[in-house]
Parts: C-alpha cells; structure tokens; sequence
C-alpha cells in the first residue's frame, strides 16, 4: 500500500509500506479462542469429508428442548439416526462442538424438492447418508448436508427470548468459522431449506435478519 502526505491540498511525500493479510483479518485460532468450547464427538454423526471449497451455508437450529448440549448429544446418540449438528450453543454462552467442521453432518436432513437447486447444493458421494429415511417425494433434497455448517441453539420456539450470553457466543461462533474459510458464507435458518419446519422460533426472526447482515444479532 502507499500512504500520501498533503500540504494543503498537495501531495509533498509518498511512502510504501506492505500490509500482511493476517495484521487485517484475526486468525481463526484467535477467533476460536474467545469461544468457550467443548467437543463430544462420536462416530456416528461423522458423514464423510467436507473440504473446505464445498462450505456454502451455515444453518441455523432450535434444538426444541430445554435440555442443555449433554442432554441433546445423548439424545442424538440413543436416537440411532445418525443426526447431528456441528455445534450446539448453551444459554450460557458455552458450546458444544460434535462434528469437525472439514466433515459432513447430518443436520438438515431433507429439503424441499428444488432445493438442490435453489441453494446450488448437489447429492452426491461425499455423503454417506447412513441413518437416512425418506420422509415423501415433496421432500427429496438432500444436498444442504454435504455444504454446510449446522449450529443448534437450546431453546423451544415460544419460551421467549435467547439470552445474551447465547447471542455473544453465537456472534464469536460464526465470527469463527468466517476465519476459518477466510470467507463468509451464507446465513440461513433450517426452515429455509424444509418448508413447515419450526427451525428457528418467531422471536429469533429479528436477530435472523441481522446475522445475514452483520454477522451478529444486533447491528
């Protein structure tokens, strides 16, 4: 880069000086670092590679319950389907991480048939699809799996608002994965991608709108 120096209105002085990426953007692990984070992965929520060229989205959950992120990752487990979420956000501002972000989860399980193409995802090898069942020809899309981040927040849709504790560590969380791809990808929440599901609650509507904006739940 060139800084000018001025008299007035006239330049008097020019210098060069060089700009390392790194001194502009934080590094993902300094990004990671202001997380409070855990990890309980498990096998069985491990869906095969994600490279890092295939990120396209981070979705957007309510886990529905009341139970913290043990309760939900003992859930998933006993389940047997083999569905998961890369990480999962506690009221408190702590976090959850059960799948590595270089591989896929299956957390949006199927869309809107259309959707492969709406969102430019594809079905394809790279996913496993184990644990997975048809659930009608009206939604047959399954791609969203193999190019996306799934982030579960605890809370039931209706109970009111999300602490801010939760909103924080859901603004560093993304902040995170954006340095971590060293680009932003696309904010959306689960019942963009399945139509009639109830992911994420009315009262999160506002703060949607922002983390597709800004990145974070308040401009």
């Amino acid at each position: 880069m060139t800084a000018r120096i001025y008299a007035g209105d006239k330049p008097v002085a020019e210098t060069a000086f060089k700009v390392n990426k790194s001194d502009l953007v934080p590094s993902w692990k300094a990004a990671k670092a202001k997380l409070r984070l855990t990890t309980a992965y498990r096998g069985v929520f491990n869906h095969r590679p994600k490279p890092k060229s295939c990120q396209k989205y981070i979705v957007l959950h309510d886990t529905e319950g009341d139970g913290d992120a043990s309760t939900v990752v003992s859930w998933w487990v006993t389940s047997g389907q083999r569905v998961a979420a890369h990480f999962i956000v506690n009221k408190d501002g702590s976090i959850v991480q059960c799948v590595p972000l270089d591989r896929i989860a299956h957390h949006a399980g199927f869309g809107d048939t259309g959707h492969n193409r709406k969102y430019g995802v594809t079905d394809e090898s790279r996913d496993d699809k184990k644990g997975t069942a048809s659930i009608g020809p009206w939604a047959a899309d399954y791609g969203m799996n193999s190019y996306s981040i799934g982030i579960e927040m605890v809370h039931v849709g209706g109970s009111g608002y999300y602490p801010a504790a939760q909103l924080k560590a859901l603004d560093n969380l993304i902040a995170y994965i954006d340095a971590y791809y060293g680009r932003k990808c696309r904010i959306i929440d689960h019942k963009a991608w399945r139509s009639g599901n109830s992911d994420t609650s009315p009262e999160f509507a506002g703060y949607l709108r922002n983390y597709q904006k800004y990145r974070k739940h308040a401009a």
